[in-house]
């Protein structure tokens, strides 16, 4: 288990502001058919923002209050992330283990700027 903590008081987080925000290409299991596709992903403040290219996401998933996991199941680099209202459940994958760990504090990250987050929205598992 990863366990994130907030930023301290020497004013690590004032630079996470000036960085660029994370984005690149990664593995989304379709909603309905459960095939995996390979979808460009860009975090931008405390959404998730994807599509079918790099120009322009088309879609989004809403990190405040959202639950982060890692999917233990078929030996991949995967994590799940459900959104607050728990409606639905997006699996994605990632190339590496580094990848897949840097994704996941990266959204973390983003969900600890948002005000509305909640005391345990940073704890990977």
């Amino acid at each position: 288990m990863m366990a994130v903590k907030s930023a301290t008081s020497n004013g690590a987080d004032e630079n996470s502001k000036l960085k660029e925000d994370k984005k690149g290409w990664l593995s989304k299991r379709t909603h309905f058919t459960h095939r995996w596709k390979t979808t460009w992903f860009q975090l931008k403040d405390t959404q998730l923002l994807y599509g079918q290219n790099e120009g322009k996401p088309v879609k989004s998933i809403d990190l405040v209050g959202a639950v982060v996991e890692t999917d233990e199941g078929g030996g991949s680099y995967g994590w799940t992330i459900t959104p607050k209202d728990r409606s639905r459940t997006f699996y994605l994958r990632a190339e590496s283990v580094v990848d897949q760990q840097g994704w996941m504090l990266a959204v973390c990250e983003a969900q600890l700027t948002s005000r509305e987050h909640a005391s345990n929205a940073c704890v990977l598992q």
